[in-house]
């Protein structure tokens, strides 16, 4: 079959993410095998931990403002200084009173001075990720993720050099956490050169208007990304505090340990849809105003192709389940092979879930979707709350399934029905 110039663009630029993603997964796999073979699965734990607190509000600094930046940009190119420059001033300010926010709260949790340390260190990855996030808008209006994928992979590079160096030492697992803070911003000024030599020129003045249409306009998708975010990372959270089940004779920070490593490779397979989605979106945007035969052949090729690529990775995952674990983290982590094949049968979950999501938010129906993500939110903490303490993390990858599934369903009758009002058929 022969591809057209918008398909092989669409390859070229889940290539580059992926290849940028390889590398990351080189290091913490690096990162992993270093850790809980020279500090034990208690301090893997404490590590997770410190990872987990700004992984899990990653998304609220992120609130939807790429998708709807992406969207206009694309449409409008002359809008990119504005935007970008808009985006940034927001994102620095959210990310500065967030990190003050959780720092406060931390004196809450029962966590030992050296692993509350660690976290209010790691707090400014949300920091970085908000600079990283944000030059991002720009490479993926104009699908030119090869020059992002350059940035992410010099910052990494000096992350793996310090992981290395602060390992021989044995320096306190806070400070090999930190190192991606340090790798962050590298990655941060790669890509803000590069973006420059794009023709962008960001604009850094106060735009009220762009405030405002901005934060509107991506309240929804927001909001959506917050609970989806709680999906995916409060589990690891309630880990750390619930009772943990006396069969399994582990401590919390071991539970969590226990539960990381094999989500962490999870999270590696759910890179496919992600990073295929967002070298579509750009085209979906364009395709939904050339009509609706065109934007509906472009959703019907991702799903096959999301599909049968997350079926083949499930097969294959499942069955390599127990030397992917004891490659990271060996004989300790036993317990973590059933975990990561429970999480490894769901995946095509969420490569339906992606794409239809999208689909929402290219016909601007988007203020649908905080809806379905804050059930599925509930849901999993509630469920979560009550079977931590009976099952502990092989509960937690049960839910983590059930709550994508719920999200599915809601998905497919939001979709029947803004298609309807969009198209009448």
């Amino acid at each position: 079959m022969k591809l057209s110039i918008t398909h092989k663009k669409i390859a070229a630029n889940t290539s580059y993410q992926l290849v940028g993603k390889f590398v990351s997964l080189c290091v913490t796999v690096l990162a992993t095998i270093i850790i809980t073979r020279t500090y034990g699965r208690d301090v893997y734990g404490q590590f997770s931990l410190m990872q987990a607190w700004p992984a899990l509000f990653f998304i609220v600094v992120d609130f939807g403002l790429n998708a709807i930046a992406t969207r206009e940009i694309s449409k409008d190119w002359s809008k990119a200084g504005v935007y970008f420059g808009t985006v940034m001033q927001i994102r620095v300010l959210f990310s500065f009173l967030l990190m003050l926010f959780l720092s406060m709260a931390l004196a809450r949790f029962p966590y030992s001075e050296d692993l509350r340390a660690g976290v209010t260190l790691s707090l400014f990855l949300i920091l970085t990720q908000a600079l990283f996030t944000s030059t991002n808008i720009i490479f993926q209006a104009r699908l030119r993720y090869d020059l992002s994928t350059i940035g992410y992979l010099a910052g990494y590079g000096l992350i793996l050099a310090l992981i290395f160096f602060l390992s021989s030492i044995r320096a306190n697992v806070m400070w090999i956490s930190f190192s991606y803070v340090l790798g962050g911003i590298l990655t941060f000024v790669v890509n803000y050169k590069f973006l420059l030599s794009l023709g962008v020129k960001p604009n850094y003045f106060f735009d009220g208007k762009a405030w405002k249409y901005l934060l509107s306009s991506s309240l929804p998708l927001g909001l959506m990304f917050i609970f989806s975010q709680i999906n995916f990372k409060a589990d690891s959270l309630l880990l750390s505090v619930l009772p943990v089940p006396s069969f399994l004779g582990v401590s919390n920070n071991e539970a969590v340990g226990l539960y990381s490593l094999p989500y962490k490779v999870f999270e590696v397979a759910l890179v496919m849809p992600t990073f295929f989605m967002n070298s579509v979106y750009p085209v979906m945007v364009v395709h939904m105003t050339e009509g609706k035969k065109k934007l509906k052949q472009t959703l019907k090729d991702s799903l096959k192709f999301l599909v049968v690529a997350a079926l083949l990775f499930s097969v294959v995952g499942y069955f390599l389940s127990p030397l992917a674990v004891y490659v990271l983290g060996g004989k300790e982590f036993a317990a973590s092979v059933p975990v990561l094949r429970i999480l490894m049968v769901g995946l095509v979950l969420y490569s339906v879930t992606q794409p239809l999501a999208w689909l929402i938010v290219t016909l601007g129906f988007q203020r649908y979707l905080p809806v379905i993500y804050l059930v599925s939110a509930v849901f999993n903490v509630v469920m979560n709350y009550i079977l931590i303490p009976v099952y502990s993390f092989y509960g937690s990858a049960v839910i983590t399934h059930l709550s994508e599934l719920l999200i599915l369903f809601m998905l497919m009758l939001t979709v029947r029905k803004v298609w309807k009002k969009t198209y009448g058929a």
